[in-house]
Protein backbone atom coordinates (compact mmCIF):
# COMPACT_ATOMS: atom_id res chain seq x y z
CA UNK A 1 0.00 0.00 0.00
CA UNK A 2 1.21 3.23 -0.98
CA UNK A 3 0.50 6.83 0.88
CA UNK A 4 -0.36 8.70 -2.35
CA UNK A 5 -1.57 12.39 -2.29
CA UNK A 6 -4.11 12.95 -5.60
CA UNK A 7 -3.46 17.04 -6.38
CA UNK A 8 -6.15 18.39 -8.84
CA UNK A 9 -7.35 21.93 -9.38
CA UNK A 10 -10.85 20.42 -9.41
CA UNK A 11 -13.00 18.91 -6.87
CA UNK A 12 -13.53 14.85 -7.26
CA UNK A 13 -17.42 14.09 -7.18
CA UNK A 14 -19.59 11.67 -8.24
CA UNK A 15 -22.44 13.50 -9.12
CA UNK A 16 -20.00 16.15 -10.83
CA UNK A 17 -19.19 16.75 -14.50
CA UNK A 18 -17.09 14.16 -16.41
CA UNK A 19 -13.80 14.87 -15.17
CA UNK A 20 -15.33 14.85 -11.82
CA UNK A 21 -16.91 11.99 -11.86
CA UNK A 22 -13.46 10.26 -13.67
CA UNK A 23 -11.22 11.19 -10.83
CA UNK A 24 -13.91 10.32 -8.15
CA UNK A 25 -14.08 6.66 -9.64
CA UNK A 26 -10.29 6.70 -10.08
CA UNK A 27 -10.09 7.17 -6.41
CA UNK A 28 -12.90 5.09 -5.26
CA UNK A 29 -11.04 2.22 -7.17
CA UNK A 30 -7.74 2.69 -6.04
CA UNK A 31 -8.87 2.79 -2.48
CA UNK A 32 -10.53 -0.64 -2.94
CA UNK A 33 -7.58 -2.15 -4.09
CA UNK A 34 -5.77 -0.97 -0.72
CA UNK A 35 -3.72 2.55 -1.68
CA UNK A 36 -4.22 4.75 0.59
CA UNK A 37 -5.26 8.56 -0.55
CA UNK A 38 -5.87 11.80 0.17
CA UNK A 39 -7.16 14.36 -2.63
CA UNK A 40 -5.59 18.24 -1.76
CA UNK A 41 -7.76 20.63 -3.85
CA UNK A 42 -8.20 24.13 -3.79
CA UNK A 43 -10.78 25.38 -1.62
CA UNK A 44 -13.88 26.45 -3.64
CA UNK A 45 -17.54 26.02 -4.21
CA UNK A 46 -17.53 22.87 -5.82
CA UNK A 47 -19.25 20.16 -3.58
CA UNK A 48 -16.68 17.87 -1.56
CA UNK A 49 -19.30 15.55 0.05
CA UNK A 50 -19.06 12.59 -2.05
CA UNK A 51 -15.25 12.51 -1.82
CA UNK A 52 -15.06 12.91 1.71
CA UNK A 53 -17.11 10.04 2.30
CA UNK A 54 -14.00 8.03 0.94
CA UNK A 55 -10.90 9.70 1.73
CA UNK A 56 -9.24 12.38 3.89
CA UNK A 57 -9.47 15.85 1.52
CA UNK A 58 -7.49 18.84 2.30
CA UNK A 59 -8.79 22.14 0.53
CA UNK A 60 -6.60 24.58 1.51
CA UNK A 61 -7.48 28.68 0.44
CA UNK A 62 -5.00 30.19 -2.33
CA UNK A 63 -6.96 33.29 -3.55
CA UNK A 64 -9.35 35.41 -2.94
CA UNK A 65 -12.35 36.46 -5.13
CA UNK A 66 -9.77 35.24 -8.02
CA UNK A 67 -6.46 36.88 -6.87
CA UNK A 68 -4.05 34.12 -5.89
CA UNK A 69 -2.45 35.09 -2.62
CA UNK A 70 1.55 33.64 -2.66
CA UNK A 71 1.70 32.81 1.02
CA UNK A 72 -1.10 30.64 0.89
CA UNK A 73 0.30 29.12 -2.32
CA UNK A 74 3.57 28.38 -0.71
CA UNK A 75 1.79 26.46 2.43
CA UNK A 76 0.00 24.48 -0.39
CA UNK A 77 3.52 23.51 -2.06
CA UNK A 78 4.68 22.56 1.44
CA UNK A 79 2.05 19.95 1.88
CA UNK A 80 3.10 18.85 -1.30
CA UNK A 81 6.76 18.20 -0.75
CA UNK A 82 5.93 16.74 2.61
CA UNK A 83 8.28 13.59 2.86
CA UNK A 84 4.85 11.78 4.15
CA UNK A 85 3.75 10.72 0.47
CA UNK A 86 5.13 7.44 -1.26
CA UNK A 87 3.56 9.11 -4.66
CA UNK A 88 2.07 12.08 -5.96
CA UNK A 89 -0.96 12.10 -8.67
CA UNK A 90 -1.54 14.82 -10.75
CA UNK A 91 -4.79 14.90 -11.70
CA UNK A 92 -4.45 16.50 -15.31
CA UNK A 93 -1.50 18.34 -15.93
CA UNK A 94 -3.69 21.88 -16.26
CA UNK A 95 -3.42 21.12 -12.49
CA UNK A 96 0.22 21.79 -12.90
CA UNK A 97 0.77 24.98 -11.66
CA UNK A 98 -0.20 23.93 -8.16
CA UNK A 99 3.28 22.15 -8.27
CA UNK A 100 6.23 23.40 -6.41
CA UNK A 101 8.80 24.74 -9.11
CA UNK A 102 11.67 22.40 -8.03
CA UNK A 103 11.95 18.90 -8.77
CA UNK A 104 10.73 16.48 -5.95
CA UNK A 105 12.08 13.22 -4.47
CA UNK A 106 8.70 11.69 -4.46
CA UNK A 107 7.66 10.28 -7.56
CA UNK A 108 5.07 11.86 -10.02
CA UNK A 109 2.05 10.46 -12.10
CA UNK A 110 0.70 12.89 -14.33
CA UNK A 111 -2.27 12.47 -15.89
CA UNK A 112 -2.15 14.15 -19.27
CA UNK A 113 -5.85 12.83 -20.23
CA UNK A 114 -5.93 14.79 -23.52
CA UNK A 115 -3.45 15.21 -25.85
CA UNK A 116 -4.35 19.02 -27.25
CA UNK A 117 -1.18 19.67 -29.21
CA UNK A 118 -2.31 16.89 -31.53
CA UNK A 119 -5.76 17.92 -31.68
CA UNK A 120 -4.92 21.73 -32.15
CA UNK A 121 -2.48 20.34 -35.06
CA UNK A 122 -4.57 18.52 -36.36
CA UNK A 123 -7.02 21.12 -37.06
CA UNK A 124 -4.51 23.66 -38.23
CA UNK A 125 -4.48 25.51 -34.77
CA UNK A 126 -0.81 26.35 -34.91
CA UNK A 127 -0.77 28.91 -32.05
CA UNK A 128 -2.87 26.52 -29.70
CA UNK A 129 -0.73 23.47 -30.72
CA UNK A 130 2.51 24.76 -29.71
CA UNK A 131 1.43 26.33 -26.47
CA UNK A 132 -0.46 22.66 -25.77
CA UNK A 133 2.56 21.32 -26.65
CA UNK A 134 4.97 23.26 -24.71
CA UNK A 135 3.08 22.54 -21.27
CA UNK A 136 3.03 19.02 -22.23
CA UNK A 137 6.51 19.39 -22.76
CA UNK A 138 7.12 20.27 -19.13
CA UNK A 139 4.75 18.21 -17.75
CA UNK A 140 6.10 14.94 -18.99
CA UNK A 141 9.85 16.28 -18.65
CA UNK A 142 8.87 16.73 -14.68
CA UNK A 143 6.94 13.33 -14.48
CA UNK A 144 8.37 10.15 -12.94
CA UNK A 145 5.36 8.80 -15.21
CA UNK A 146 3.01 9.81 -17.64
CA UNK A 147 -1.47 8.24 -18.08
CA UNK A 148 -3.69 9.62 -20.68
CA UNK A 149 -7.10 8.49 -21.27
CA UNK A 150 -7.00 5.90 -23.97
CA UNK A 151 -5.06 3.82 -26.08
CA UNK A 152 -5.63 6.33 -28.82
CA UNK A 153 -3.92 9.13 -26.75
CA UNK A 154 -1.32 7.18 -25.57
CA UNK A 155 -0.15 7.00 -29.10
CA UNK A 156 -0.58 10.62 -29.90
CA UNK A 157 1.79 11.35 -26.74
CA UNK A 158 4.48 8.97 -27.94
CA UNK A 159 3.95 10.79 -31.45
CA UNK A 160 3.74 14.60 -30.25
CA UNK A 161 6.71 13.25 -26.89
CA UNK A 162 9.28 10.88 -27.96
CA UNK A 163 10.77 11.19 -24.79
CA UNK A 164 7.57 9.97 -23.21
CA UNK A 165 7.56 6.34 -24.88
CA UNK A 166 9.30 4.65 -21.98
CA UNK A 167 7.43 6.25 -18.81
CA UNK A 168 3.93 6.47 -20.44
CA UNK A 169 0.88 4.33 -20.12
CA UNK A 170 -3.21 4.44 -20.72
CA UNK A 171 -5.80 4.54 -17.79
CA UNK A 172 -8.92 4.35 -19.40
CA UNK A 173 -12.41 5.83 -18.48
CA UNK A 174 -14.79 2.91 -16.65
CA UNK A 175 -18.25 2.40 -15.67
CA UNK A 176 -19.55 1.85 -12.10
CA UNK A 177 -21.35 -1.10 -12.37
CA UNK A 178 -23.19 -0.21 -8.87
CA UNK A 179 -24.89 2.73 -10.59
CA UNK A 180 -26.16 0.56 -13.50
CA UNK A 181 -28.46 -2.27 -12.29
CA UNK A 182 -30.96 -3.75 -14.36
CA UNK A 183 -34.05 -1.83 -14.78
CA UNK A 184 -36.47 -4.19 -17.18
CA UNK A 185 -35.22 -2.64 -20.19
CA UNK A 186 -38.93 -1.55 -21.61
CA UNK A 187 -38.77 -1.32 -25.40
CA UNK A 188 -42.58 -0.56 -25.91
CA UNK A 189 -42.41 3.07 -26.30
CA UNK A 190 -39.87 4.70 -29.55
CA UNK A 191 -37.78 6.52 -27.47
CA UNK A 192 -33.75 8.00 -28.57
CA UNK A 193 -32.29 9.09 -24.45
CA UNK A 194 -29.55 11.18 -24.55
CA UNK A 195 -27.81 12.62 -21.27
CA UNK A 196 -24.81 15.10 -20.27
CA UNK A 197 -23.81 18.25 -19.78
CA UNK A 198 -24.40 20.75 -22.41
CA UNK A 199 -22.78 23.76 -21.75
CA UNK A 200 -19.87 21.82 -22.18
CA UNK A 201 -19.13 22.91 -26.67
CA UNK A 202 -18.53 19.34 -27.94
CA UNK A 203 -21.82 18.77 -26.53
CA UNK A 204 -23.91 21.55 -27.29
CA UNK A 205 -22.38 21.20 -30.68
CA UNK A 206 -23.36 17.66 -31.05
CA UNK A 207 -27.00 18.27 -29.37
CA UNK A 208 -27.40 20.98 -32.23
CA UNK A 209 -26.44 18.60 -34.82
CA UNK A 210 -28.40 15.97 -33.49
CA UNK A 211 -31.55 17.75 -33.27
CA UNK A 212 -31.21 20.05 -36.64
CA UNK A 213 -29.97 17.38 -39.01
CA UNK A 214 -30.51 14.30 -37.48
CA UNK A 215 -34.59 14.48 -35.57
CA UNK A 216 -36.24 16.06 -38.22
CA UNK A 217 -35.58 12.99 -40.75
CA UNK A 218 -36.02 10.42 -37.57
CA UNK A 219 -39.56 12.18 -37.00
CA UNK A 220 -40.23 11.94 -40.63
CA UNK A 221 -39.90 8.00 -40.71
CA UNK A 222 -41.00 7.43 -37.31
CA UNK A 223 -43.73 10.24 -36.54
CA UNK A 224 -44.13 8.79 -32.91
CA UNK A 225 -40.54 8.75 -31.42
CA UNK A 226 -39.54 10.89 -29.13
CA UNK A 227 -35.78 12.09 -28.01
CA UNK A 228 -35.28 12.93 -24.10
CA UNK A 229 -32.46 15.05 -23.43
CA UNK A 230 -31.20 14.41 -19.38
CA UNK A 231 -29.11 16.74 -18.01
CA UNK A 232 -27.82 20.41 -17.36
CA UNK A 233 -26.99 23.59 -19.69
CA UNK A 234 -28.94 22.93 -22.26
CA UNK A 235 -30.04 26.11 -22.44
CA UNK A 236 -33.45 27.70 -24.19
CA UNK A 237 -35.04 24.90 -25.42
CA UNK A 238 -38.22 26.52 -27.06
CA UNK A 239 -37.31 26.68 -30.34
CA UNK A 240 -36.60 22.58 -30.56
CA UNK A 241 -38.46 20.64 -33.04
CA UNK A 242 -41.50 18.35 -32.23
CA UNK A 243 -40.70 14.82 -29.88
CA UNK A 244 -37.61 16.69 -28.75
CA UNK A 245 -38.15 17.18 -24.79
CA UNK A 246 -35.56 18.68 -22.21
CA UNK A 247 -36.18 16.32 -19.01
CA UNK A 248 -33.06 18.10 -17.04
CA UNK A 249 -31.67 16.25 -14.29
CA UNK A 250 -32.20 12.80 -13.25
CA UNK A 251 -31.54 11.00 -10.32
CA UNK A 252 -30.97 7.58 -11.81
CA UNK A 253 -29.84 7.18 -14.98
CA UNK A 254 -30.27 3.85 -15.50
CA UNK A 255 -33.92 4.20 -14.97
CA UNK A 256 -33.84 7.24 -17.37
CA UNK A 257 -31.94 5.16 -20.07
CA UNK A 258 -34.03 1.60 -19.29
CA UNK A 259 -37.08 2.71 -21.32
CA UNK A 260 -34.86 4.34 -24.19
CA UNK A 261 -34.22 1.72 -27.72
CA UNK A 262 -31.22 4.03 -28.66
CA UNK A 263 -28.86 5.84 -26.44
CA UNK A 264 -26.90 8.91 -28.86
CA UNK A 265 -24.44 10.23 -27.90
CA UNK A 266 -23.55 13.37 -30.47
CA UNK A 267 -19.92 14.80 -29.83
CA UNK A 268 -18.55 17.43 -32.36
CA UNK A 269 -14.80 18.96 -31.94
CA UNK A 270 -14.24 16.76 -29.00
CA UNK A 271 -10.86 15.35 -27.78
CA UNK A 272 -10.14 12.27 -25.71
CA UNK A 273 -12.68 9.74 -24.47
CA UNK A 274 -16.03 10.95 -23.45
CA UNK A 275 -16.51 9.42 -19.88
CA UNK A 276 -20.66 9.25 -21.66
CA UNK A 277 -20.07 6.61 -24.22
CA UNK A 278 -19.19 4.12 -21.44
CA UNK A 279 -22.28 4.56 -19.58
CA UNK A 280 -24.10 4.80 -22.85
CA UNK A 281 -23.03 1.24 -23.43
CA UNK A 282 -23.54 -0.12 -20.11
CA UNK A 283 -27.26 0.93 -20.46
CA UNK A 284 -28.29 -1.48 -22.36
CA UNK A 285 -29.92 0.81 -25.20
CA UNK A 286 -28.43 0.38 -29.20
CA UNK A 287 -25.73 3.28 -28.82
CA UNK A 288 -24.96 5.69 -31.92
CA UNK A 289 -22.20 8.07 -31.81
CA UNK A 290 -20.07 10.32 -33.49
CA UNK A 291 -16.65 9.35 -33.98
CA UNK A 292 -15.32 12.66 -31.41
CA UNK A 293 -17.86 10.57 -29.03
CA UNK A 294 -16.05 7.00 -29.56
CA UNK A 295 -12.79 7.75 -30.57
CA UNK A 296 -11.40 6.37 -27.31
CA UNK A 297 -11.72 2.66 -29.07
CA UNK A 298 -10.82 1.50 -32.07
CA UNK A 299 -13.23 -0.34 -32.82
CA UNK A 300 -16.07 0.28 -30.20
CA UNK A 301 -19.45 -1.49 -30.13
CA UNK A 302 -22.16 0.84 -31.51
CA UNK A 303 -23.13 2.70 -34.55
CA UNK A 304 -20.76 5.21 -35.47
CA UNK A 305 -20.94 7.89 -38.10
CA UNK A 306 -20.64 11.56 -38.86
CA UNK A 307 -23.35 11.45 -41.35
CA UNK A 308 -26.55 12.21 -40.40
CA UNK A 309 -28.85 10.80 -43.11
CA UNK A 310 -27.39 7.65 -41.83
CA UNK A 311 -27.81 8.10 -38.01
CA UNK A 312 -32.03 9.19 -38.87
CA UNK A 313 -31.80 5.58 -41.16
CA UNK A 314 -29.79 3.53 -38.28
CA UNK A 315 -32.35 4.53 -35.39
CA UNK A 316 -35.36 4.79 -37.73
CA UNK A 317 -34.48 1.09 -38.05
CA UNK A 318 -34.14 0.33 -34.53
CA UNK A 319 -37.26 2.50 -33.44
CA UNK A 320 -39.52 0.19 -35.94
CA UNK A 321 -37.83 -2.89 -34.79
CA UNK A 322 -37.79 -2.42 -31.27
CA UNK A 323 -39.97 -5.11 -30.55
CA UNK A 324 -36.85 -7.57 -31.70
CA UNK A 325 -34.48 -5.11 -30.54
CA UNK A 326 -31.85 -6.87 -28.30
CA UNK A 327 -32.46 -5.94 -24.37
CA UNK A 328 -30.07 -5.61 -22.95
CA UNK A 329 -28.18 -5.17 -25.74
CA UNK A 330 -24.71 -7.31 -25.71
CA UNK A 331 -22.71 -4.10 -25.37
CA UNK A 332 -23.83 -3.77 -21.91
CA UNK A 333 -21.95 -6.98 -20.56
CA UNK A 334 -19.17 -6.05 -22.38
CA UNK A 335 -18.89 -2.56 -20.45
CA UNK A 336 -19.71 -4.11 -17.14
CA UNK A 337 -17.08 -6.90 -17.11
CA UNK A 338 -14.25 -5.07 -19.28
CA UNK A 339 -15.07 -1.58 -19.30
CA UNK A 340 -15.44 -0.87 -14.85
CA UNK A 341 -13.78 1.64 -12.98
CA UNK A 342 -11.30 -1.37 -11.24
CA UNK A 343 -10.17 -1.96 -14.57
CA UNK A 344 -9.84 1.06 -15.63
CA UNK A 345 -7.46 1.74 -12.84
CA UNK A 346 -5.43 -1.26 -13.02
CA UNK A 347 -2.23 0.61 -15.08
CA UNK A 348 -2.54 2.96 -12.42
CA UNK A 349 -2.36 0.32 -9.27
CA UNK A 350 0.43 -0.85 -10.95
CA UNK A 351 2.67 1.93 -11.18
CA UNK A 352 1.75 2.87 -7.28
CA UNK A 353 2.93 -1.01 -6.37
CA UNK A 354 6.18 -0.38 -8.24
CA UNK A 355 6.86 2.76 -6.48
CA UNK A 356 6.10 1.08 -3.32
CA UNK A 357 8.51 -1.71 -4.06
CA UNK A 358 11.20 0.72 -4.82
CA UNK A 359 10.93 2.28 -1.27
Amino acid sequence: MARVLWVSVETPDRNGQGGQRRQYHQISALVDRGQDITVLVPNSRQDDRSIRALVTVLRPRISVRGRVFKRWMNRLRVTIQSPEWDAIILSHHESAWLMPHRALATPVLVDIHNVMSAWHLAAGRLAEATAALEMESGAVRGATAVSTCSETELRRLVEMHPDAAGKAFAAPLGVDPAEWPAEGFDRSEPIVALFGSWDWRPNSLGLAWFLGEVWPAVREGAPDAVALVAGSGAGDVSGWPDGAQFVGRVDDLARFAASATVVAVPVLEGVGASVKFAEALASGAAVAATPDGANAFDDPPAFVSADPTQWATWIIQRLQGRSTEPAPAASRGEALSHLTWDVAVEPIDSWLSSVDAAR
